[in-house]
């Protein structure tokens, strides 16, 4: 009897492992048929293809040199101007010319002209004179430049080697000089001048040993300039002209004059001119008796 269990029982073991083998079979068999289907899937994923392209000009040349124009034409005191019919041209053509030209013409109206487009609707003529607009850059490096190693003999070709810098620094920066000046149409006579000034924008990258760049810049990461005074609209109150300042960086709403408060602009312009006229009188005078007194003492001798 024992031996007949003992049978029976290794009997009954084939049998399980007998019975035990399909069912690995058949888990491999899922496994190998989830893996095909995921590769499958992963060979026919689609994909598409991105175009790149760069302008002529970088974004950050633009930006420096706006930034400078910007900055220099709100530095300007156009209240002189205000209550006049005025045309602005340009004497020569220049990089961002029409840009700094919308700018001045922006000022000017902020500041109580009336700018027209048409030259002959205008009374004056503002001339705008660009003497430099463009960037410089300068370059300082500390480590080995790339260098090239040329060719020897007929069996070596010239090869360089990349450029291994401890730390870099560019600079770049445009430089604006700019010159204006108005004058009566008709006659030609001047009536302001601008005087020569300039105004400078940069941006500066650092790499210190293989990291950066690091950047600062005289304008934001929106390309918004920094540094640039709030605008103050300029008002007419009381018949007198309020000195204030505006800037063509920030936003600004502005009352449009009404025909009467054209008027009284004129009348404030016409009574400050004749004031001058006044002041300047009594030295004209005192001038022209000591001519006189001299005049009569030579004759005497």
């Amino acid at each position: 009897m024992t031996l007949s269990v003992r049978a029976l029982s290794a009997d009954s073991t084939k049998v399980e492992a007998c019975c035990s083998r399909p069912q690995k079979a058949q888990f491999s068999a899922r496994t190998r048929v989830a893996l095909t289907m995921i590769l499958t899937l992963g060979l026919t994923t689609g994909c598409g293809t991105t175009k790149f392209s760069d302008t002529s000009r970088t974004a950050t040349e633009q930006l420096l040199i706006s930034s400078a124009m910007e900055d220099l034409v709100d530095q300007y005191d156009y209240s002189r101007l205000a209550g006049l019919k005025v045309f602005v041209k340009t004497a020569n053509t220049t990089t961002d010319g029409d840009y700094l030209k919308s700018l001045i013409r922006q000022q000017l109206a902020a500041n109580g002209a009336f700018v027209k487009d048409d030259e002959a609707a205008a009374e004056y003529v503002v001339e705008v004179a660009p003497g430099a607009v463009g960037t410089n850059r300068y370059e300082l490096m500390y480590g080995i430049p790339e260098t090239t190693i040329p060719a020897i003999g007929s069996l070596t070709t010239a090869t360089s080697i990349p450029e291994f810098a401890l730390i870099k620094r560019t600079d770049q920066k445009a430089q604006i000089k700019l010159r204006m000046w108005a004058y009566n149409k008709s006659t030609g006579a001047i009536i302001w001048q601008s005087g020569i000034n300039t105004k400078s924008s940069q941006i500066r990258d650092r790499w210190i040993f293989g990291a950066g760049p690091f950047t600062t810049a005289t304008y934001d990461n929106a390309g918004v300039r920094l540094g640039g005074d709030q605008a103050i609209p300029k008002t007419f109150n009381n018949g007198e002209i309020e000195d204030e300042k505006t800037s063509v960086a920030a936003e600004a709403a502005y009352q449009e004059l009404d025909e009467k408060a054209i008027e009284r602009l004129q009348k404030i312009r016409e009574e400050g001119l004749a004031k001058a006229i006044e002041e300047d009188e009594p030295e004209e005078a005192l001038d022209t008796e000591e001519g006189e007194e001299k005049a009569e003492e030579e004759e005497k001798k």
